[in-house]
């Protein structure tokens, strides 16, 4: 491996997975022919929890390391990280979506915990779970105290109001005031729920350092607010054809939709690949 290896960060809803489950053959093709080569690292940078993101990367295969949770369960070359919310976040978290009366999943590498329905998107990725031989376990939170016995487990969470964005607006104030955790969002109906201190940006560093390369060397590929931090870590920042405005203004470079493999495009492109 060369002295500073390419490191290639890549989100999965909206920019490595077409409609949230599946990897284009033409976008693994290319995954794999440029792992052939020595000195480009691939990740995955998720908000998902580490179990609902294998479904993705084990399309490709499992040379493709991971960060999830936002940023708050990673690997690095030297062993993985794992960042918790921490209790006084949990209590706060839980009374302000108590208050609003808004669904809130709490996620641990390979538990899901929620205070009301599993969502949709929780059934689904559970189901291939299970279908793949994974294990995924679920709790329903509907007191405070199921979370505060897991506190230490518990990396991130989601709060989810779909129509009512005035009310999670006022939510989201609630939230940021006490300074307890970051907020983000991956779309306009939920309020993402990582700990302090903590983002995709952050993991992107750390693995920037344990891999001894630098934002020269580092790509980009995302499509929503939660991937502008790690995009400011990278030289290489790639917003896809489908990405917000937000996110088109920040990225240095802009390529095709997800659905149309903009991210294999530009790798092939940037790599002057042989076709």
């Amino acid at each position: 491996m060369t002295t500073k290896p390419y490191l290639v960060f890549m989100d999965i809803d909206g920019t490595l997975a077409i409609g949230h489950q599946k990897v284009s053959d033409y976008t693994i093709k290319t995954i794999k022919e440029l792992q052939r080569r020595d000195d480009i690292i691939f990740y995955i940078a998720s908000g998902r929890m580490f179990e609902f993101a294998t479904i993705i990367r084990d399309q490709i295969n499992q040379h493709v390391h991971m960060i999830t949770s936002n940023g708050a369960y990673y690997e690095m070359a030297t062993g993985n990280v794992s960042e918790t919310l921490g209790n006084d976040a949990l209590e706060l978290i839980y009374a302000v979506g108590q208050k609003h009366n808004f669904a809130v999943n709490f996620f641990a590498h390979d538990t899901v915990y929620y205070t009301k329905k599993m969502p949709p998107f929780v059934l689904r990725n559970a189901a291939n779970i299970v279908s793949g031989n994974r294990k995924i376990k679920s709790y329903r939170a509907s007191e405070e105290q199921v979370l505060l016995e897991h506190a230490t487990e518990i990396n991130n969470g989601i709060m989810i109001s779909p129509g009512h964005p005035e009310l999670l607006k006022a939510a989201r104030q609630e939230l940021a005031a006490p300074k307890l955790l970051e907020l983000s969002a991956s779309n306009i109906d939920n309020i993402e729920l990582i700990p302090k201190g903590v983002d995709k940006a952050t993991a992107v560093h750390s693995v920037q350092e344990s891999f001894n390369t630098d934002a020269a060397h580092t790509l980009v590929f995302g499509d929503g607010m939660n991937d502008t931090g790690m995009m400011k870590e990278a030289d290489i920042s790639v917003a896809m054809g489908n990405a917000l405005p937000q996110v088109k203004q920040l990225a240095n470079y802009e390529t095709d939709t997800n659905k149309n493999d903009g991210l294999a495009k530009f790798l092939h492109d940037y790599f002057k690949m042989e076709k």
